[in-house]
């Protein structure tokens, strides 16, 4: 029954169904068929997924991220770094680097982030002589990093799954995600050298105060938010919703061509449909993991890692490569629902810190977006800008090397991860 029930998933996948269609088909076959439960208990773990506190956030932050899209606050950030370091060799890739991460700070949605910053940057890079690859990559890779930067959707979904505070979750992603950032700019720079571009002008004082100025506002929303959370002033729930009102009235003070009922409509309707892909996806996992859990494969799983002869270390990249194979083929949220059943009691025996293991795994899951054939921030590049596939993927490459190689360095320098809470 373990195997007819994994041959479903697979079957589904492999004809294109729905992921979540998938995982609750096969889950749904365990608890019906070996577990006997009634059919109305599919329904109550589709509800029961979505029925915690903590998963209001998602919608909440995800509605800020659309806001700053849609109202006009996201164009000021980037207006104010790209005068701040356009100039410099290399400077509009590391622009929009900074960017992504500032906005990623905002939205914790990685889409968000690829169509808002892209939207922006892209023709502009291209102008200047930038290769269409390069600034497709870098908008690409960037944009993974709000699932680091908190306040990150993953962490929200981690913490859910794992019982852990998704306060802390956030307070450790800070220190990860600009190590991440950095070596992405660092990148950036190196590949830029390769192209012969138009070096710009370098802009004035006034007008680098003058877009400071306009930028001010969104650069002090992160500020706010991780400091009530830090400070025990407001839950990351209350925090999320706090978002969304700070959002509007920044909208309405200062960008009052872009504070329109239309805009609005926009921003609802794509945080509706967001949300509704994370629910449904939420309500087929719960289906699974609760079936597999009941059928003993986390527990077997973690007493096959305490018996098998391989050092700790080697157990982790394991976990890793695993992570990386199912980012070639599934999204990132099906994958943590799928394994943190499986591999986070294994990784707790091992003697592993929770925490350090959720930065590793959203860094590993942010990999996941960027690679091919099917990655999020990928096909969010493409089909927004109307771009082949290819020229996307091979711009991203590099990015997806140092993305590696970060990753790998949190995995051993756990201080990186840990060192707030020590």
């Amino acid at each position: 029954m373990l195997l007819v029930g994994f041959l479903i998933l697979l079957l589904l996948l492999i004809i294109g169904a729905p992921i979540w269609l998938a995982l609750a088909a096969s889950g749904g076959y365990w608890v019906f068929v070996h577990m006997g439960l009634p059919l109305e208990s599919i329904a109550s773990q589709f509800f029961t997924s979505t029925d915690q506190w903590i998963l209001l956030a998602v919608p909440y932050f995800l509605l800020a991220g659309n806001l700053m899209t849609f109202m006009g606050p996201a164009s000021k950030l980037f207006t104010f770094i790209k005068d701040l370091v356009g100039h410099l060799p290399g400077g509009m890739p590391a622009a929009v680097v900074a960017t992504a991460a500032i906005f990623g700070a905002l939205s914790g949605s990685s889409v968000a982030t690829v169509v808002a910053v892209g939207s922006m940057a892209i023709p502009q890079m291209i102008a200047m002589g930038h290769s269409k690859e390069n600034s497709y990559g870098v908008i690409a890779a960037s944009g993974t990093l709000g699932q680091m930067i908190p306040p990150s959707i993953f962490m929200i979904l981690f913490a859910a799954s794992t019982q852990l505070d998704p306060g802390k979750l956030f307070i450790a992603g800070i220190v990860p995600g600009i190590f991440v950032a950095v070596v992405l700019i660092i990148v950036a720079i190196i590949v830029s050298f390769k192209n012969t571009t138009e070096k710009p002008k370098r802009s004035s004082l006034s007008e680098t105060s003058r877009s400071f100025i306009g930028a001010v506002p969104s650069l002090l929303m992160p500020f706010l938010i991780l400091g009530g959370i830090y400070g025990g002033i407001f839950t990351p729930t209350e925090a999320a919703a706090i978002a969304i009102v700070y959002v509007l009235l920044i909208s309405f003070l200062f960008n009052r061509k872009d504070c329109t009922a239309e805009n609005f409509k926009k921003s609802l309707i794509s945080t509706m449909v967001t949300t509704s892909i994370i629910y449904i996806l939420l309500g087929g996992a719960q289906l699974f993991t609760t079936a597999i859990t009941y059928l003993q494969v986390p527990q077997t799983i973690t007493e096959v890692a305490l018996n098998i002869d391989m050092a700790d270390w080697m157990i982790m990249l394991v976990i890793i490569l695993i992570f990386l194979l199912f980012g070639m083929f599934l999204d990132a949220i099906p994958i943590l629902y799928i394994t943190l059943p499986v591999l986070y009691p294994t990784v707790l025996t091992l003697g592993y810190d929770p925490i350090h293991f959720a930065m590793v795994a959203v860094a590993t899951l942010m990999i996941g977006q960027i690679t091919p054939p099917i990655g999020s921030s990928l096909y969010a590049i493409s089909g927004h800008f109307k771009e082949n596939m290819g020229v996307v993927v091979r711009g991203s490459f590099p990015y997806l090397i140092g993305m590696l190689i970060a990753t790998l360095v949190l995995l051993y320098v756990p201080w990186l991860s840990t060192f707030l809470f020590n």
